[in-house]
């Protein structure tokens, strides 16, 4: 059930109701912001346009933005897998448990659908070496970054990894197109942001919040953020808003260069004091974003404390999986390599940049996706256990190997089943090559 508006909701709601209004894009009347990306705010707008700023409505396009993203994850899974994981992989997000992200005012929805479409979009131009799947790519990246600034610069991470891969080297040109149409999509904006010279302190206080906030860790000794137990990692969020929030009032009248220039050195001057524990606090922050604490935990707990780790052992074994077979698909073809580009640069971002909430969300759609080709080898390894058995009997020995083997194959994807998947269930992408 939707509850009140949060911090973060509300002022989502107020720069909508303003815009409409005519105010310009302020939360305050007459204090432009540049801290919010305008392409959620914007979409909600075009919703109080049209159904007025009522609850149902915002609830509506939370819960289609969530539906609605179930059609790139098949469209994406039909594209590298055959059309049977495609199906499994939109079913598995139907019910992945993320209905707070429905039952709130946050842009993960939005998001989340935005960078299912980009990598659905470069999968085919990988593929079918086709420029327009590039600019379509490109356009979907710019909008990304419009919704949430972290993937301004996914594009040319992605140009640069694709470098380093010699099965996508000769589409270097194609990925340089991409890369410039995401920055003219986001072009517009940023020109704004640079001329409100009256907002650039606002921004400035925003980013350093976000880098005291993210880091309490490393303020309070422990480098460790919760990872089992959403209503302990909110516990430690307050104390990380408690920290800022004594921080700025403890120096009153001091310039706001002048805090930023000092909490930046005590910062780095713990973290260069432990640099091994700030390096399992990064390792921290990259499982968070991996696998965040379930939803329901906290309701979970209540019931039997076991509870909640059970679900936590079920979600690492789900992810874990799902990584597994990403990395054993790309290995094997090229078709991947957007997912893993994308991947490598949040984990890199979020483990050394940003603040810390549930971030998994967005990559949600790739864990069904790539979950679901685990599951389709595993039944197909279950499948030829069955066939084998008969050939087995009177044999021990012989069968006992063969079960060995067939563990192992539960364990990781091999090389010829993928290529076997490609030749069966995406012989349209000649183009993209699997071998390299």
């Amino acid at each position: 059930m939707a509850t009140a508006f949060g911090s973060d909701e509300l002022e989502y709601h107020r720069l909508a109701v303003n815009l409409l209004a005519g105010q310009g894009y302020v939360i305050e009347p007459g204090t432009p912001i540049t801290s919010r990306p305008p392409l959620y705010p914007a979409l909600l707008a075009l919703v109080y346009a049209l159904f007025g700023p009522y609850d149902e409505a915002m609830w509506y396009l939370q819960a289609g933005l969530k539906s609605l993203t179930v059609f790139p994850v098949y469209c994406l899974g039909k594209r590298i897998f055959p059309s049977s994981v495609g199906l499994w992989a939109a079913g598995l997000y139907a019910v992945y448990p993320s209905f707070e992200m429905v039952a709130t005012l946050y842009r993960e929805n939005l998001v989340t659908i935005l960078l299912a479409g980009f990598l659905w979009a470069l999968t085919v131009g990988i593929q079918d070496r086709r420029p327009g799947a590039f600019l379509a790519a490109g356009a979907l990246a710019g909008c990304l970054t419009l919704a949430n600034t972290i993937f301004l610069f996914l594009p040319p991470a992605l140009c640069l990894l694709g470098f380093f891969d010699r099965r996508i080297r000769p589409q270097g040109t194609r990925l340089v197109g991409m890369m410039l149409i995401a920055l003219l999509v986001y072009l517009p904006w940023q020109v704004r942001n640079t001329l409100l010279v009256e907002a650039s302190d606002e921004e400035r206080a925003f980013q350093h919040l976000v880098l005291m906030f993210g880091h309490y860790p490393v303020f309070a000794g422990t480098f460790w953020w919760t990872l089992t137990d959403m209503r302990q990692l909110e516990v430690e969020r307050e104390e990380a808003r408690t920290l800022v929030r004594r921080l700025d009032e403890s120096r009153p009248g001091m310039p706001l260069t002048e805090r930023i220039a000092d909490d930046r050195r005590a910062l780095l001057g713990l973290i260069l004091a432990r640099p091994f524990a700030y390096l399992k606090f990064v390792i921290n922050r990259d499982l968070i974003f991996l696998v965040s604490p379930p939803p329901g935990t906290t309701m979970a707990r209540r019931i039997h404390p076991v509870l909640p780790w059970l679900a936590f052992g079920a979600n690492l074994l789900f992810v874990g999986g799902a990584v597994l077979c990403l990395l054993r698909a790309y290995r094997a073809d090229a078709s991947s390599y957007g997912v893993v580009g994308t991947l490598a640069y949040l984990l890199v971002v979020y483990g050394l940049l940003h603040s810390i909430r549930r971030y998994g969300y967005v990559m949600a759609p790739i864990w069904c996706l790539y979950g679901a080709a685990a599951l389709e080898v595993v039944q197909a390894q279950v499948a030829g256990w069955r066939r084998a058995r008969p050939a087995a009997a009177g044999r021990p020995g012989r069968g006992l190997a063969r079960a060995s083997a067939g563990l192992g194959g539960l364990m990781e994807i091999s090389r010829g089943a993928m290529l076997e998947w490609r030749s069966v269930g995406c012989a349209h992408a000649g183009g993209a090559g699997s071998q390299g």
